[in-house]
């Protein structure tokens, strides 16, 4: 009888597990390419009669200059940031200064800060109130504008360049830098001739994403920018103050277009070159001190720290600001010490706290699993079918933030599929949003791990579901972590996609940052982001001690396992006959 009923029960989760392969190509299709192409069909009108009165309403209409102005800030602005990246990478990975990795604090700083802490910042000093232009300097001023904009957003997604060019510059192969100098090149011709040549991978990948992340932005025009809006503001702006979806969707399609002509861009530039050398693993291992001790010629050293050093100051005033701020009484008039702005926020305030934490948990837990999934679904998959769901997998990592916000609006608020106004539609966005950090983290690792690995396991007389969980899950523990730590971090700080999602109900502490800091309410946009830059470090602190649980319980066991060995053992020798 035990024997039938565990039979029955491996037979249920057998059924289980093959229901939830069947899963992942509908959801897929569902969550991700639906709302895709229900945003253009609401900007032509659809359901309606089909029209292009939308898009001739921007582009034969004042509105035309938001398309202008978007590029005008995100080209730029993606351009300083790659450079302001490459040059932090330089300064960290090649300089050889000491205490160098310092510079990785502020780099993550400014990653888990919650969006306009720039910007708010930024009016709390140079705004008509602030603390330099008016105080200090006895100006009345405003240095809003789109420069203000260029210059925010560089800084602030310098970090994201610096942490993607950084990594592809500590594993890039010296050989061929060494073989350059040896044949008598300078440093400056080794650079601009070998390494800059092998790092295009990363700068391109730099441009795309610091692109990406302007193009999204929103806030930070509608708060620095005076008046100057781009595609992505008037999107927010059409749909929070209109409730004009049908042009909102065309701003969202024209504002993903430069996305993807900055992507196709990127294949272009990179082709069908290999930008990996061949050199020798000793040959390289041999070389790697030489190279590293030299470092660089002073001058530049020191324009690489005074850079370094600007960034710092950069990152540094906006936590001070932040921390000042969210405990001064009145900004710009009395700057005694209060905690009124936390007892105002007491309230609603700690329930959209709540409320950010519980979305960022929920993602992190269960959104590296669906990208785990995903890829072992159509791992050793062929044909057209398995190349388009894979196409659909990555499509959210090119997709704009208010795009993918505006598209889960037009999508399930009817039926059959009514979502609009609960929690879950916010949890589902963010999970299927961060569906290819974990996804093609898991890729990265199955093309490491031989396909006879899997086979044997069958041939073993192990089912795909044995096979998962005890073989595929465990070599996938370091995509799950990747997927879990980035979920986090960017649900917390989140605010572009979900956005136009968010009820009274389910509002979010980067939402109420934004509305404090657009209400003039400074000190208490102070006091949530401190909040949420608290919580957003405590929060990993939390999750990386969790993850490594498992480790010290197996580490103890093992301990304990030995100590009992060595005891037992020691036992028997001292009972022995002749003692």
């Amino acid at each position: 009888m035990a024997a039938k009923l565990s039979q029955i029960t491996a037979e249920a989760r057998d059924s289980i597990f093959r229901g939830m392969g069947m899963l992942i190509p509908l959801s897929l299709l569902v969550f991700i390419l639906y709302p895709f192409f229900r945003v253009f069909l609401s900007s032509l009108g659809v359901p309606g009669p089909f029209t292009l009165q939308y898009y001739s309403q921007v582009f034969f209409s004042p509105k035309v200059i938001l398309v202008w102005n978007t590029l005008l800030v995100s080209v730029p602005s993606s351009l300083l940031a790659t450079a302001l990246g490459l040059l932090l990478a330089l300064l960290v990975v090649r300089s050889g200064l000491p205490g160098r990795g310092f510079f990785n604090l502020f780099a993550i700083f400014n990653i888990i800060s919650p969006p306009f802490v720039s910007a708010l910042s930024f009016i709390m000093l140079f705004g008509r109130r602030g603390l330099i232009t008016r105080d200090l300097l006895g100006l009345d001023v405003q240095l809003f504008g789109w420069e203000s904009i260029v210059v925010l957003q560089a800084f602030g997604h310098a970090s994201v360049a610096y942490l993607v060019i950084a990594t592809l510059l500590s594993r890039m192969d010296r050989e061929l830098e060494n073989a350059a100098r040896d044949l008598g090149a300078s440093e400056s011709r080794v650079f601009f001739s070998v390494t800059l040549p092998l790092l295009t991978p990363g700068l391109t990948a730099a441009f795309v994403l610091s692109f990406t992340l302007s193009l999204a932005d929103f806030g930070t025009p509608l708060l620095v920018g005076g008046g100057f809006r781009v595609l992505a503001s008037e999107a927010y702006l059409q749909v929070i103050g209109q409730y004009n979806m049908a042009l909102a969707a065309a701003l969202c399609v024209l504002l993903l277009l430069p996305c993807l002509a900055v992507f196709r861009l990127e294949k272009l530039i990179l082709g069908e070159r290999s930008f990996l050398s061949e050199a020798p693993v000793q040959a390289i291992g041999s070389r790697k001190k030489e190279v590293s001790s030299r470092g660089f010629h002073p001058l530049v050293t020191a324009l690489l720290l005074f850079i370094a050093l600007l960034f710092i100051m950069f990152s540094l005033s906006i936590f001070l600001t932040i921390v000042t701020g969210a405990f001064t009484n009145i900004w710009g008039y009395d700057y005694t010490l209060s905690l009124k702005h936390f007892e105002a926020i007491w309230g609603q305030g700690l329930k959209s706290v709540r409320n950010s934490i519980t979305f960022a948990l929920w993602v992190a837990l269960c959104g590296p699993m669906v990208g785990i999934v995903t890829a072992y679904y159509l791992a050793g998959r062929r044909g057209s079918a398995a190349r388009f769901l894979e196409f659909t997998a990555i499509l959210p990592f090119v997709i704009p933030g208010p795009f993918l916000g505006i598209s889960y609006v037009l999508s399930f608020h009817r039926p059959p599929l009514v979502l609009t106004g609960t929690a879950l539609i916010i949890i589902l966005l963010c999970i299927f949003r961060e569906l290819p950090i974990s996804f093609k983290a898991a890729q990265a690792v199955l093309r490491q791990v031989s396909e006879n690995l899997a086979m044997a396991s069958l041939d073993l007389g192990a089912n795909h579901r044995q096979t998962f969980t005890r073989i595929f899950l465990p070599l996938t523990a370091p995509a799950y972590r990747v997927g879990m730590i980035h979920a986090f971090i960017h649900v917390m700080t989140t605010i572009g996609a979900i956005i136009f999602l968010i009820t009274p109900r389910y509002k979010v502490a980067t939402f109420e940052i934004f509305d404090a800091t657009n209400r003039g309410s400074l000190g208490q946009g102070a006091a949530f982001a401190l909040l949420l830059i608290v919580l957003t470090v405590a929060g990993l602190v939390i999750l990386n001690l969790a993850w490594k649980i498992p480790s010290f319980r197996h580490r103890h066991k093992e301990r304990l396992q030995k100590w009992n060995f060595t005891w037992k053992t020691s036992k028997k020798a001292t009972t022995a006959p002749g003692r």
